[in-house]
């Protein structure tokens, strides 16, 4: 299966995927609509978005058929699978923004980045960003240090 394929077919899940969780956020109870189906709603609109933006792209690329080869990039693959348990491991005891800001560098460098102006501003941005949408706009309590 060529890449141009898998990515169209992951795009294409993605967008499925939104359409869906969007609309079960009609059955959420009562107060729920305001506050959680709010938030799940946003996330679907974006994720959709942001995947129809990408199959755009992708179907308007050049037409090469470069075979996908996984095993190639496996310790890579790895590596981000135990960086993101440990990620997801941290949030009870450290909260999102302290493993956030070692997270997303660590992910950089794990796949080839080495400018570390480009490194360090990215991540500001993504948790200037985060903290901006969740916190600041929609008033959702992201988890916080426990020490």
């Amino acid at each position: 299966m060529s890449r141009a394929t898998v990515d169209r077919l992951v795009l294409a899940g993605f967008i499925l995927l939104s359409v869906l969780l969007y609309l079960s956020t009609d059955s959420y109870p009562g107060i729920a609509q305001k506050t959680s189906a709010k938030y799940v709603r946003f996330l679907a609109v974006c994720l959709g978005g942001l995947s129809l933006v990408q199959l755009g792209i992708s179907l308007l690329r050049d037409g090469r058929e470069d075979r996908l080869s996984l095993t190639e990039h496996l310790p890579r693959f790895l590596g981000l699978i135990a960086a993101l348990v440990a990620f997801g491991l941290s949030f009870k005891k450290l909260g999102f923004f302290i493993p956030a800001a070692v997270f997303i560098p660590l992910v950089a460098i794990m796949l080839g980045q080495r400018n570390p102006v480009l490194i360090t501003l990215t991540t500001i941005g993504l948790l200037a960003f985060v903290y901006l949408i969740f916190i600041a706009l929609l008033g959702v309590t992201l988890p916080g240090p426990r020490f």
